[in-house]
C-alpha cells in the first residue's frame, strides 16, 4: 500500500497533467498507481450518474466507460506500435478522468436539479461546458505524447473518438443515460 507522501506526489502528477504541466511519460510505471487510478475513474463514473441511473445502473454504466477506456488505449497502442507505453497512460487518463470528473460533480449535480425541476441552469450549463472542452483538452494531450502525434488535434480527435465510442456504448446498452 502508498504511504501518504508517495500519494500525495502521485495526486500532484495528476493535477500536472491537469495543468497541462505534464505528461503520461511522468506517471509511475506501475500496475498498483494504475489500478488506483482506474478505481478512481470507476467510483467518480458511477457517482456522476448516480442520481440518473441508481447504484447498480451507475456501477454498471461505469464499468462500461472504464472497459472502453481500457480497450481504446490498448488499441490505439498497438496500433501505432507503443503498447510498453499502456500502464502509464492508462494512469494518466484515468487518474485525470477521475479529477476532471470530481470538478464535474457539482456542475452535474446542478445541471441534473435543474432538469428535474424544469427550472434553467445556464451558469452550471455553461461551467459545465468549459470543465468538458479542458477534460476534452488534457486527455487529448495525454493520448498526442503516448501515440507519438506530431499534431495536437489528433489527440483531441483520440479523446473525442473514446468519449463518442463510450457514449454510443453506454447509450445502447442503457437507453441514453449519460452523465460525466
Amino acid at each position: 500500500m502508498p504511504d501518504a507522501v508517495s500519494l500525495l506526489s502521485f495526486l500532484k502528477r495528476i493535477l500536472d497533467l491537469c495543468m497541462m504541466r505534464a505528461g503520461p511519460q511522468d506517471m509511475p510505471a506501475s500496475r498498483g498507481w494504475m489500478l488506483l487510478a482506474l478505481a478512481g475513474y470507476l467510483i467518480v463514473s458511477a457517482v456522476n450518474v448516480l442520481p440518473l441511473s441508481g447504484w447498480w445502473g451507475g456501477l454498471l454504466q461505469a464499468l462500461v466507460e472504464t472497459s472502453v477506456l481500457v480497450a481504446w488505449v490498448y488499441g490505439a497502442l498497438m496500433l501505432t506500435q507503443h503498447p510498453q507505453r499502456l500502464v502509464q497512460t492508462l494512469t494518466a487518463l484515468a487518474g485525470s478522468g477521475a479529477l476532471m470528473g470530481l470538478l464535474l460533480m457539482p456542475q452535474l449535480l446542478t445541471l441534473y436539479h435543474a432538469e428535474a425541476t424544469e427550472s434553467p441552469a445556464p451558469f452550471a450549463a455553461i461551467a459545465y461546458l468549459i470543465t468538458l472542452g479542458w477534460m476534452i483538452a488534457v486527455l487529448g494531450r495525454i493520448f498526442r505524447y503516448a501515440l507519438d502525434l506530431r499534431q495536437g488535434w489528433l489527440g483531441v480527435a483520440t479523446a473525442l473518438g473514446f468519449m463518442f465510442t463510450a457514449s454510443l456504448l453506454i447509450t445502447g446498452f442503457f437507453g441514453g443515460t449519460i452523465g460525466g
